[in-house]
């Protein structure tokens, strides 16, 4: 299974009028803000900071849906209710899943780009 659902982004694509060129700009600030917010992901975890994991797996969540990468935004949303719940079993085994889904939704995302 693609790691981008490719009606989801077109779904963007169409809210742009068709605009590839602001499509690419979009896809572009995804792949340099995600590794940011996978660092603080991280750290979160690390430091067993339940609040920090609940904000930082949203902001991921929802930049990941819009782009059309639902498993990656099925993760989020795990590790964004285990951070609310406070319940931070098992976040590791999920970040890692995270980790190698975003290699994927990356790979993806750079041919889109390269396409357009």
């Amino acid at each position: 299974m693609s790691p981008i659902d490719t009606q989801a982004l077109e779904s963007l694509l169409d809210m742009l009028e068709g605009d590839e060129e602001s499509l690419a700009e979009i896809i572009n600030c995804y792949l340099v803000e995600s590794p940011k917010i996978f660092i603080a992901i991280q750290a979160s975890v690390t430091n067993q900071d339940a609040n920090t994991l609940q904000k930082t797996a949203h902001k991921l969540k929802s930049s990941s849906a819009s782009l059309g990468a639902m498993n990656l935004h099925q993760l989020c949303l795990e590790l964004e209710s285990k951070g609310r719940s406070g319940n931070l079993e098992g976040v590791v085994e999920l970040v890692s899943q995270l980790v190698n889904e975003y290699a994927q939704v990356e790979i993806a995302l750079k041919k889109i780009v390269q396409v357009s």
